[in-house]
């Protein structure tokens, strides 16, 4: 034993060094680790390069909606007309999304074609996804063919996903269709062809395909320069007009104008912060857009463009006829002008005038025309959204190194085990060890995730507040004219008051008790029925303080009753509202019974919000009976699990 000592002693050495420095002498009996360690750290080094991932944003607009389909092999595709033969430089598919920060109908496969015959009898296939299912995800899919000519570019999915809720209906679904050729998105405001589509307003659309507006926001790479971009004048009255201008100083041939919304950091809720409700843009005195005449749908953080091609402009000009409401006064601001021709910004550093500034550290009328929005420098769109899908790709890639780097090591592992059995119990014990501090990590992971989601839904009520207003928006859209500003006023407050349930329900923690919800319905009652006469009852059995339920179960109940609510008190013309809840046997049960003019249920369109009901009542696993006749009011029954 005593010859073998300094050998065992060398031998157990090695083995510690390979554990605790990865590849090292590993890579002696496994030659696959060094490859794969020096792959990962390259994948490491170039996703570093690429732009984060920004967090998506829900959209009034969430984009193109395809028809149900009875299998989830059944053909769907949606085609763009670009006019006439344009070359093509790359296409970019941006996944929609829907009240949340995951994809919302993102077919598992499909294919791009493009080609200059409508019906693609004859075509050239851009992406080719059809032979294994892909799993969803936010990041845009961007495919460069650069030379490419058509007219016509097709999205074919060949397998869709089931509709949420409806497990035998499938669809698939698009936030934004994008082709770019030297630089510039011929496809925004295309003609759009879909012969089996759904168009429920203002969410989904065609049209919504090719708007310019998709859940991932501008184009930008986050910086700390403090900058927000131009602010007028503070107003008063929302109809104080007032005019921003950029002077080119000569005339330019023109491809495209684009407006950025501001977001300043001291303003985080509210993204679009001063965009004109109306307002107009014009190229020396001639009109690009107008849209005086009627609200415009606040875009959040998205930009605003308009294609100009054969446009030959010096000055160009916004003009706002109806500005933002702030706290009790009215702005207009805007983080940045830009006017396109390829891959130059013409407005770049431009000459700025206007009917009146608002002048800060933060905000300028330079920083209208500086190439940076609120939060950082604006980049290619093209250029960013291929460096976006480059990152989703490599971190798939990445996954897959990383699990392959861990059989690898386990092979070695296995290998130095035959060598010695004292090398196996070393290597056994550090192993379990290492498994030790990697779950210890992962619950470490969890709870910061937890944090972060806590934080993030605080982050949110902002856009859920404006939401709201768009959609108040939208109603004063319909019967222009005949409501007053008092109207928007009042169903802010609404809004606010619903947001603060919210926030005050998420702060009961991870499973609120249901005594809480109840309390929160009460509250948003008496803040959305205002004027009318009503009670809540808790039913027999429903008052049991220890029963909760989670998170999601209270958001889901909560903005069910809260547009079932809102539906009585803007349509019903109800003197009395009845409101019933309880829960028993780990079923919560809610009734809402109203007096009103009632409804034909078989007359009812997809507008009436009776599918986002039902669409809830489904998310919960549970069922929703309405009930109603013209002139004898309303009563819904939800009846549900407790989760």
């Amino acid at each position: 034993m005593g010859g073998l000592k300094p050998w065992f002693l060398c031998w157990l050495f090695l083995a510690a060094t390979a554990l605790s420095h990865g590849g090292g002498p590993w890579s002696w009996l496994n030659p696959d680790v060094s490859a794969l360690e020096s792959g990962i750290a390259g994948q490491t080094r170039r996703l570093e390069a690429l732009p984060a991932m920004p967090a998506p944003q829900p959209l009034e607009h969430a984009g193109f909606h395809s028809g149900f389909a009875p299998k989830e092999d059944s053909v769907r595709w949606v085609q763009v007309d670009l006019g006439e033969e344009r070359v093509i430089d790359a296409v970019a598919v941006v996944p929609a999304m829907l009240g949340s920060r995951q994809a919302y109908g993102l077919p598992r496969r499909f294919r791009i074609d493009a080609s200059n015959d409508p019906w693609f009898g004859d075509s050239v296939t851009l992406l080719d996804r059809t032979e294994e299912d892909r799993r969803s995800h936010a990041a845009p899919c961007l495919v460069s063919m650069p030379g490419t000519r058509a007219r016509y570019v097709r999205f074919t999915a060949t397998r869709l996903v089931a509709q949420p809720g409806l497990e035998k209906r499938f669809i698939f679904c698009l936030g934004e269709l994008l082709v770019f050729s030297g630089g510039r998105n011929l496809a925004l405001h295309a003609a759009v062809l879909a012969p089996n589509s759904v168009e429920t307003l203002p969410t989904w659309s065609p049209r919504h395909l090719v708007d310019g507006a998709y859940a991932l926001g501008p184009p930008v790479r986050s910086d700390d320069v403090q900058g927000n971009g131009w602010h007028g004048e503070i107003a008063r009255h929302a109809d104080a007009a007032q005019w921003v201008e950029v002077d080119l100083g000569t005339p330019q041939a023109l491809e495209e104008i684009r407006l950025i919304p501001a977001h300043p950091r001291d303003y985080p809720e509210r993204p679009g912060f001063g965009f004109p409700v109306r307002f107009k843009v014009e190229a020396d005195g001639r009109a690009l857009f107008d849209s005086t005449g009627a609200d415009f749908a606040s875009p959040g953080d998205t930009p605003v463009s308009w294609r100009t091609p054969g446009l030959r402009a010096r000055r160009l000009r916004v003009t706002a006829t109806r500005l933002w409401e702030r706290s009790g006064d009215f702005v207009f601001a805007l983080a940045e002008l830009q006017a396109f021709a390829g891959r130059t910004n013409f407005a770049l550093g431009a000459a700025v005038t206007s009917s009146g500034d608002t002048l800060t550290a933060s905000w300028s009328p330079r920083q209208l025309v500086d190439g940076r929005s609120s939060t950082g420098g604006l980049l290619a769109e093209d250029t960013w959204l291929e460096g976006l899908s480059k990152r989703h790709e490599l971190e798939s890639l990445l996954a897959l190194a990383l699990h392959q780097h861990v059989q690898a090591r386990g092979k070695s592992v296995t290998r130095a085990a035959g060598m010695a059995m004292v090398a196996l119990i070393l290597a056994v014990a550090l192993a379990w060890r290492m498994s030790r501090q990697a779950r210890l990590a992962r619950r470490q992971e969890i709870d910061a995730l937890r944090q972060r989601i806590s934080r993030d839904l605080h982050d949110e009520i902002g856009s859920h507040l404006g939401s709201i207003r768009l959609m108040s928006e939208l109603a004063l859209r319909e019967d222009q004219g005949n409501e007053p500003l008092q109207e928007i006023h009042r169903l802010a407050g609404e809004a606010a008051e619903s947001m603060r349930g919210i926030i005050w329900l998420v702060r009961e923690g991870d499973a609120p008790r249901l005594t809480s919800l109840v309390e929160a319905l009460r509250q948003s009652a008496a803040a959305l029925l205002k004027g009318i006469s009503w009670r809540l009852e808790v039913c027999e059995g429903g008052e049991d303080p220890s029963i909760s339920a989670s998170l999601e179960f209270h958001r889901q109940v909560f903005l069910l009753f809260r547009e079932a609510v809102h539906n009585i008190a803007r349509h019903a013309r109800a003197s009395s509202v009845s409101i019933e809840a309880g829960w028993r046997d780990r079923r919560f049960m809610l009734r809402i019974e109203d007096d009103g003019c009632g409804f034909d249920l078989e007359a009812a369109s997809a507008g009436d919000g009776l599918a986002n009901l039902r669409h809830r009542a489904a998310a919960l696993g549970g069922s929703l009976d309405i009930a109603s006749e013209p002139g004898s009011g309303t009563r819904i029954l939800l009846n549900v699990p407790i989760s």
